[in-house]
């Protein structure tokens, strides 16, 4: 079984995922818009109508925070932060001049495969024909996709993307998300007939409302997660 195990984790497929915060933070996301909804409806401590508002609102809020990131990420740090340690390292040998940042993609996408996958592949078309490694090499790194079993590989334009994708993670997620959920959430859920309760005044022995309880039975789970 332990064998098994570690076939999976060390399977270049699986550490390739693992080490991309892209893969990685919408995994996380999509678990938590699904597991957490389900472990606040199981809370049988709580009423069903504060479980329900609750499961309801983390599951909205982790669904923002993918749709922030997946549009954010690729359009805005990823794009601009690709572009900017390009011109700080204009002419290194360790930075081609590639289009963008999706050109890079390709390129490390197919540099991956074997050589004989790469000669029909559909990426092909996305690699600039006259884009070369430095002036020293003869060859374009088309042609070395094309020809070499291991072709150059780049692992600074790689270093970039990831740390530009970890920006906008902490960017996005811990600020954007968190300032649009308060204007947006509560009118979907209005829409859906969820509403809290916003009596003006509760006195101390009285049952918190809907929302502070939802509030409360979400930072029970983030405690345990």
């Amino acid at each position: 079984m332990l064998d098994k195990v570690a076939n999976i984790l060390l399977n270049p497929q699986f550490v390739n995922f693992a080490n991309n915060t892209k893969y990685t933070v919408t995994t996380e996301s999509f678990f938590k818009a699904t597991g957490r909804p389900a472990a606040i409806m199981m809370d049988k401590k709580v009423d069903k109508d504060t479980r329900k508002y609750a499961a309801t609102k983390e599951g909205l809020y982790q669904t923002l925070c993918v749709a922030i990131y997946l549009t954010m990420i690729p359009f805005i740090f990823q794009k601009y932060g690709f572009k900017l340690a390009q011109k700080l390292m204009k002419g290194d040998k360790d930075f081609p001049a590639f289009k963008d940042a999706n050109e890079f993609l390709h390129y490390t996408r197919l540099a991956k495969m074997d050589v004989h996958e790469r000669q029909n592949h559909k990426l092909m078309s996305k690699i600039s024909d006259t884009l070369k490694a430095n002036d020293e090499d003869p060859m374009t790194l088309k042609q070395h996709l094309l020809k070499d079993e291991n072709p150059p590989k780049f692992p600074f334009p790689k270093g970039v993307i990831e740390l530009s994708n970890l920006v906008g993670t902490v960017i996005g997620l811990a600020w954007i998300a968190s300032e649009l959920s308060n204007y947006i959430l509560h009118p979907i859920m209005n829409m859906l007939g969820l509403k809290q309760n916003n009596k003006s005044v509760e006195k101390v022995n009285e049952k918190p409302n809907i929302d502070n309880k939802a509030n409360v039975s979400n930072k029970k789970l983030e405690e345990v997660a």
